[in-house]
């Protein structure tokens, strides 16, 4: 059985993480300036993946029940993005609905 250490993983997490945050800022891109109308059916889908992620990913790594905790260069992307999106989804709920 192949030994994976946490590094590998949070490398391979964070590379995914990475590609997923620049398509969302590609798609939105394309739809804010017109070019493809496509790019928001596409956005919804992506924005719903890595909501899952990040939530799942947020309940693993900083839950409770955990004594040691080393917090990495993932956990910070990670925790900003979802700082980023609370606060723009809170923001925008406010001020157009």
């Amino acid at each position: 059985m192949m030994n994976i250490s946490n590094k590998t993983i949070y490398a391979y997490q964070e590379l995914a993480f990475d590609f997923f945050i620049t398509l969302s800022y590609i798609l939105i891109i394309l739809y804010v300036f017109g070019i493809s109308y496509e790019a928001k059916r596409h956005l919804d889908i992506i924005d719903k993946y890595v909501k899952i992620y990040i939530c799942l990913f947020l309940i693993y790594r900083f839950n409770p029940f955990k004594k040691n905790y080393e917090c990495s260069n993932l956990d910070r992307k990670i925790v900003f993005s979802a700082a980023l999106f609370m606060f723009t989804t809170t923001f925008f709920g406010f001020v157009f609905f």
